[in-house]
């Protein structure tokens, strides 16, 4: 079960997008593309739990906080929206001012949980130079005797891996073995390779590692590109089993001069991303409302198997009945064999729904997200993490401090934050 929307909502992009993506853009200088429809910004309690450092009202849309820059400055902010949430902004990063600009947002579905994919393509106007920020990949990992066994009773069961179980990597051997060839396959061949270079590691919080990398080359149209990716790895140890759970975002910036001039833009763009609460708060709704659903499916399947094997199991006795005493052994047997099987299906569910739970778990702490329950009500919510006590006013706001403070003289009612095991 994948667990969708990763926290600073790095930059996806699809390929195929590239022949036509759908134009949408949403800049500082265009108030009514830029900021979030009445319908979401209606939401501005819920938009608080999704950053409780953050003032309530602080964030509606990133114009709010990013004025309009001056005509004579060299970028303009640029706010992507989401099509499918009401054309609401997701978030907003720094473009060159006079650059044209293309998007795609779409989605992948893990069953009912949805993963944004977002294609934005930024071009100067004599089309010298171009920027493109290409999909997202999410990888998870497990690495120990329980993860080793279980892929071995998938493969006897003829389940095939999931596409994105895969071992981590350095940025630059990721470049190397996997997106290159998949860009050749696309049409995109980079030749006379030069330029190979590995981006120092950045450690962060929740024992996260950042790293990136790049590789400079000429593209069949003869102008020089440079691939890069940036890298976001966490890695987790509990119970004799080590969990891995990575992101790559990949980038091709191409250009007919200066190709270190032209990537300048690219880093600006990257890492001017501000996230709208507001947004986040929507997706993340949506999120949990798939995780529940992808929950309820998987328990009647298994309930419709069950009965299934009920009847099966009836029929079976009733016919090893009519054959007497050499039915009545044959019947024992299977019986067995069936319990057998049933308590080795239940154990493998068990450690699958546990796998679940420690992947949510890794996954929110990548996200620098954090789950609380409120004690008076039960109610779960996920938070910024960092904080040693978060307090609710019981109106929808969340708030967080380092330090305690009395939360009976303003209202407030003070958050239990769950372990792994309670999520």
């Amino acid at each position: 079960m994948r667990v969708l929307a990763y926290s600073l909502l790095v930059l996806a992009a699809s390929l195929s997008a590239c022949e036509s993506p759908k134009t949408a853009t949403a800049e500082v200088d265009s108030p009514a593309a830029a900021a979030p429809p009445n319908s979401a910004a209606s939401a501005g309690p819920a938009a608080a739990s999704a950053a409780p450092a953050t003032p309530v009202n602080a964030m509606q849309s990133p114009e709010t906080q990013n004025p309009a820059l001056p005509p004579d400055q060299q970028y303009r902010l640029l706010g992507v929206i989401d099509p499918d949430m009401n054309n609401v902004v997701a978030f907003a990063l720094k473009v060159p001012r006079d650059w044209k600009v293309q998007q795609s947002f779409k989605r992948k579905w893990a069953g009912a949980i949805p993963t944004p994919q977002v294609y934005l393509s930024f071009r100067s106007p004599d089309g010298s130079q171009q920027i493109e920020y290409l999909p997202t990949d999410d990888y998870t990992y497990a690495d120990g005797p329980m993860a080793q066994n279980m892929r071995m009773q998938m493969q006897s069961m003829g389940i095939p891996s999931p596409a994105n179980d895969r071992p981590p990597m350095p940025a630059l051997a990721y470049i190397k073995q996997v997106l290159l060839p998949r860009l050749a396959q696309r049409g995109l061949t980079l030749r006379n390779l030069t330029n190979e270079t590995a981006l120092p590691s950045e450690k962060a919080p929740n024992q996260v590692v950042k790293s990136g990398a790049y590789v400079d080359g000429e593209l069949g149209n003869g102008r020089r590109a440079r691939v890069a990716c940036r890298m976001h790895q966490q890695t987790m140890q509990a119970n004799g089993e080590t969990y891995y759970a990575w992101t790559v975002v990949p980038s091709i910036t191409q250009t007919n001069a200066d190709l270190a001039a032209s990537y300048a833009h690219t880093k600006t763009a990257q890492e001017s991303i501000t996230m709208n609460p507001t947004w986040q708060k929507l997706n993340n709704d949506v999120v949990q409302k798939g995780q529940r659903m992808n929950s309820d499916a998987h328990d009647q399947n298994m309930a419709d198997q069950r009965r299934w094997a009920d009847i099966q199991r009836q029929g079976h006795n009733q016919r090893m009945a009519d054959i007497q005493r050499q039915g009545a052994a044959n019947t024992a047997r299977y019986n067995e064999r069936m319990d057998q099987m049933d308590a080795s299906h239940n154990a493998y569910m068990a450690r699958s729904k546990s796998q679940d739970q420690q992947h949510e778990y890794y996954v929110d702490a990548i996200r620098e997200k954090e789950k609380y329950t409120d004690p008076t009500t039960g109610e779960r919510v996920k938070v910024d993490a960092g904080y040693n006590h978060v307090y609710t006013d019981q109106r929808g706001h969340y708030y967080g401090s380092n330090t305690p403070i009395n939360a009976s003289s303003v209202n407030w009612q003070e958050l239990q934050k769950l372990s792994m095991k309670e999520y």
